[in-house]
């Protein structure tokens, strides 16, 4: 079999080595941080959200675009950037925000979070693994029935797709999860999603290659830094490091996330990707936590229950294209999650910040597909479902590469 580096060591790139492996391939994974699961995979939302797989550009967001550009909606910011690619990129993003290409979206989406919520059972009666993983299912909060009301359309279409949905009344679903009592706000009603779950994404990334390592002789190049590829012609042949000895491989898949260093290196096209930054904060669950994650609809905000700890997520900041932490958003986040569910989690105790940029397609659609460079694969572009996708998007770019012939040369590259 052919010997294929993975670069990006996050959910999507440990999910490719894994998908990789299992199919006999020799696999080395790479990442630039010392570790695997460091960067975007390092403490997102948290949640395995398989119904919930919403193509970001939809007629709501149109809809609220002038209250977020004019910075009237906390949970969304939008700087306008004298830049070709955010251009065209916003460009694409307003024509993906139709309600047809929004259906059209996110139907594909969903193909894909069937298929990790297909494989994640699979995954772990192969390889057991310890991640907080718990499949608790998911709770929306709708504040009004206005707003419950404007999304049946769309619950409809995932109920025909297998997705099973309920909607619940607030004491209904206080009987499933207690926690709903301390919400403080309005909950007309409440979709309940029983199979979605969570675990903590980092977790998995490192206890995965762990195993990979022991069972599939995975080879890992940690805290090294992609300088460019070595190609013979248009066909790739290895990968040369800044401060390492070249890795001769065959084949070569892309997982970065929303690194920008190579971007030199991928056809990824004008207008093909911008990160999305987020936020989120890690703290001690109480005893009034929830079990079951939940969605505030009017926070834009996420709650997970991982072990004895509450992960909060939120915020999609789109601008700049280099992510710096910005401790006034982080704040907005806190505030917001302290006024929904402060019961929850504790507030007065060491509280773990984060933000991160998760790369978004125009039509939130991951980019899985071969690049112009003969045997470099892109496994890019999930925005804000990179966990949710994972498995599925690294299935799906397993079957683009197993369609194409291997020529190995990578025996003439100096090692």
């Amino acid at each position: 079999m052919s010997h294929i580096a993975v670069i990006g060591a996050g959910v999507v790139g440990v999910a490719t080595a894994w998908a990789l492996c299992r199919r006999g391939h020799d696999v080395t994974l790479i990442d630039r941080l010392p570790d695997a699961g460091l960067g975007t995979s390092a403490a997102n939302g948290a949640q395995l959200s398989y119904a919930f797989g919403d193509a970001l550009a939809s007629p709501g967001f149109l809809r609220h675009l002038p209250s977020i550009v004019f910075n009237r909606d906390p949970a969304y910011r939008v700087r306008l950037q004298p830049d070709p690619e955010f251009l065209i990129w916003g460009l694409r993003f307003l024509w993906n925000s139709r309600a047809s290409a929004f259906a059209a979206n996110t139907r594909a989406i969903l193909d894909l979070t069937r298929e990790t919520a297909r494989l994640m059972p699979e995954l772990l009666a192969e390889i057991p693994l310890s991640f907080d993983h718990v499949p608790s299912g998911k709770m929306i909060l709708y504040p009004s029935a206005q707003a419950c009301a404007a999304g049946e359309d769309l619950r409809a279409m995932k109920r025909s797709l297998g997705f099973r949905q309920d909607v619940l009344s607030r004491d209904e679903a206080t009987a499933i999860e207690p926690a709903l009592a301390h919400y403080e706000g309005s909950i007309a009603s409440v979709l309940w999603s029983p199979d979605d779950a969570a675990g903590a994404p980092d977790l998995f990334c490192r206890d995965l290659v762990a195993a990979l390592r022991a069972r599939h002789g995975l080879q890992t190049r940690f805290g090294a830094e992609v300088e460019c590829l070595v190609r013979d012609g248009n066909r790739v042949c290895g990968l040369a490091f800044r401060d390492r000895e070249i890795l001769a491989c065959d084949q070569v898949v892309i997982a970065t996330g929303a690194s920008a260093d190579l971007v030199p290196l991928i056809d990824r096209g004008l207008g093909a990707l911008w990160p999305v930054q987020g936020y989120s904060l890690t703290a001690p669950a109480t005893e009034s936590a929830m079990h079951v994650s939940i969605t505030d609809l009017s926070r834009k905000m996420v709650f997970a229950r991982l072990g004895d700890q509450i992960r909060v997520a939120g915020l999609a900041d789109i601008g700049t294209r280099r992510i710096r932490f910005n401790p006034a958003r982080f704040e907005t986040l806190r505030k917001a999650a302290t006024e929904a569910f402060g019961a929850a989690f504790d507030g007065s105790a060491a509280v773990s910040p984060w933000s991160g940029g998760r790369p978004c397609t125009p039509s939130s659609r991951p980019l899985l597909k071969r690049s112009s460079i003969e045997g470099v694969y892109l496994n890019l572009g999930h925005g804000t479902l990179g966990w949710t996708l994972c498995l599925g998007a690294a299935q799906r770019l397993v079957a683009v590469i197993r369609d194409q012939p291997v020529r190995s040369i990578a025996k003439s590259v100096t090692a």
